[in-house]
């Protein structure tokens, strides 16, 4: 099927000959189905988003709300906004079009250059006053906003998360996002990744689960793995894709890459190669003091062994495999023994 017939999924011809004339696209459409949210018609320039129901129009503003918001080469910006019934019954928005290729597996070699950039962008998107952003962003896209924005102390963390979802607390609390500290929770997670530890390395491990959990919120991408980047022709990352779950949380959602695929985590020479090529780019450009990667990889490495557990109720890795959950599990044990000695 040509792209001209294959528009017609999401626009008919006359609704194609308004699309045309008030958007101003002369040129070829190129369709784009494969988003789970949205049909993409790809303009020479510009890339039109589709709701594709009414029940993703909520999410695709908040999208295009983080285009609004973010001024980065690799994220497109926010050129137009449509609600014209005779083109579409759900609003339609225009962002500028950014080229490439989805990236595809990573390979050793590929994987320190490219996690280094892309750690590297998220530091200038994530150094974005708070001032600036929509309060429609203040939360996850699962939970309403608050009425004022979130703070270190109240922010959605994947630490948090596991704190309320584990069997360590009652799930009936599981959307109190609170400090761990005043959940007990780091102690719990201490409890149940190292049960054995002496008292230096319970206390090493501690603090650095709560230094993490202290960490301002930023405006982060909470969704990125290898189908979200784009590469230009040399390799080199030239996009980052699809914001829609982009919203004020806790840094560690960009770090956790539960939704990277198999593929790429085999890439990594050692456990936890990935993580530590972003976070090295991304402490170096932010423009605030952060958690040592020590620490990082400490609070990283808990939460795989807890969000790994069979027993854990989380969305966290839910695409992969029991086998693959328990090998991945195991070198986190493992990897926490050698940083605990």
């Amino acid at each position: 099927m040509d792209d001209e017939t294959a528009v017609g999924a999401v626009l008919v011809a006359t609704q194609l000959k308004r699309f045309r004339e008030v958007c101003e696209v002369a040129g070829p459409i190129e369709p784009r189905f494969e988003g789970a949210t949205k049909h993409v018609l790809l303009a020479d320039d510009r890339a039109f988003l589709f709701p594709r129901n009414h029940t993703i129009v909520g999410q695709l503003k908040r999208e295009c709300d983080v285009y609004a918001t973010v001024d980065h080469p690799l994220v497109s910006k926010l050129l137009g906004r449509w609600d014209d019934p005779a083109i579409s019954p759900y609003p339609f928005f225009a962002v500028a079009r950014l080229r490439g290729t989805v990236l595809g597996d990573l390979s050793p070699e590929q994987l320190p250059a490219l996690a280094g950039q892309l750690g590297s962008a998220l530091a200038v998107c994530h150094d974005i006053s708070l001032e600036r952003v929509p309060r429609r962003l203040w939360a996850n896209a699962w939970s309403e906003p608050p009425t004022a924005p979130p703070t270190a102390a109240d922010c959605y963390s994947p630490l948090r998360e596991l704190a309320g979802y584990s069997p360590f607390r009652d799930l009936a609390d599981a959307e109190r996002f609170v400090p761990l500290s005043e959940l007990g929770g780091a102690e719990r997670l201490v409890e149940a990744v190292a049960p054995s530890a002496g008292p230096a390395a319970r206390t090493t491990l501690l603090e650095a689960l709560e230094a993490v959990d202290l960490m301002d919120p930023v405006l982060a991408h909470s969704d990125l793995y290898e189908r979200h980047l784009l590469l230009d022709e040399s390799g080199t990352l030239n996009g980052i894709l699809d914001w829609g779950f982009g919203g004020v949380l806790s840094p560690l959602v960009d770090f956790t890459c539960s939704q990277w695929d198999s593929a790429s985590w085999a890439a990594e020479r050692s456990y936890g190669d990935l993580r530590r090529h972003l976070w090295t780019a991304y402490a170096e450009h932010r423009a605030v003091p952060l958690p040592s990667w020590e620490q990082i990889h400490l609070a990283l490495t808990t939460f795989d062994i807890v969000a790994l557990a069979p027993e854990t109720k989380t969305h966290y890795y839910w695409q992969k495999s029991a086998e693959w959950q328990a090998a991945r599990r195991a070198a986190a044990r493992d990897c926490l023994q050698v940083l605990l000695e």
